[in-house]
């Protein structure tokens, strides 16, 4: 599986991103990217990256900088596009939250899942996965796209966690992308969901409501079965 990488924003110039307290947003999007790539590539996903150093510019304006981030993942061919960045309004508004295009689209799943790890292991408030049709890299992108809302960067406690929780939080986005810890560990096959999702993730169902139904229908069937111990053997050979 390909997943491209977008760090958000540019170093310098036209897209720079929002800061407070002393971070900037283009930085902090940067070192959870890096940290990010580096977990899927030990896990055996390729791997492209919209800024591969951190004074990386991909544009002379916002969208110019937008465009060149989309291309760059439909002309690699990326299966799932994930671009990260942090939060901003007033210093009062907090937490987490995920966007994609439509909530009919594969996208959904993952933006479900990527918001429920960074909540879960980060602590940050879980503001909820958003319809954003208006954004670039969400209908510019060929592939299922997920924008990552990290954390407010103006409000003092979320600045905290992207201050010193950077690659936990890579780590959670991680885990919400393939259902494994950063040390290879993958949750143990019961739930239904999970199981129905990961064959998706890996492109073998496209029917994942069908195959949730039938499976729960028929929990002692073949399908259920069957679903399992394939799952299990892929697992264990990396396919």
């Amino acid at each position: 599986m390909k997943i491209f990488i977008d760090a958000g924003h540019n170093y310098s110039g036209s897209d720079t991103g929002a800061s407070g307290y002393g971070l900037k947003e283009e930085i902090v999007t940067f070192e959870i990217s890096y940290y990010l790539s580096t977990f899927l590539r030990d896990a055996g996903y390729e791997v492209k990256m919209s800024r591969n150093k951190v004074t990386d510019i991909l544009g002379n304006s916002v969208s110019e900088s937008i465009n060149r981030r989309a291309e760059l993942s439909n002309s690699w061919g990326a299966d799932l596009f994930i671009s990260i960045h942090c939060n901003a309004y007033d210093g009062t508004a907090h937490g987490t939250e995920t966007l994609i295009f439509s909530s009919q689209s594969r996208a959904q799943r993952y933006a479900e899942r990527i918001l429920e790890s960074i909540v879960s292991k980060i602590g940050t408030y879980n503001r909820g996965v958003k319809e954003r049709r208006d954004l670039g890299v969400l209908h510019l992108t060929a592939c299922p796209a997920v924008l990552v809302e990290t954390a407010f960067i103006d409000n003092m406690d979320d600045n905290w966690a992207l201050k010193t929780k950077t690659e936990d939080i890579a780590k959670a986005i991680f885990e919400g992308v393939t259902g494994q810890s950063s040390g290879n560990e993958t949750k143990e096959l019961t739930d239904v969901g999970d199981i129905v999702w990961e064959y998706s993730h890996r492109g073998i169902v496209l029917d994942s409501d069908g195959m949730v139904n039938e499976m729960k229908e028929h929990p002692d069937g073949r399908l259920y079965w069957l679903a399992r111990k394939a799952l299990k053997y892929m697992r264990e050979r990396d396919i």
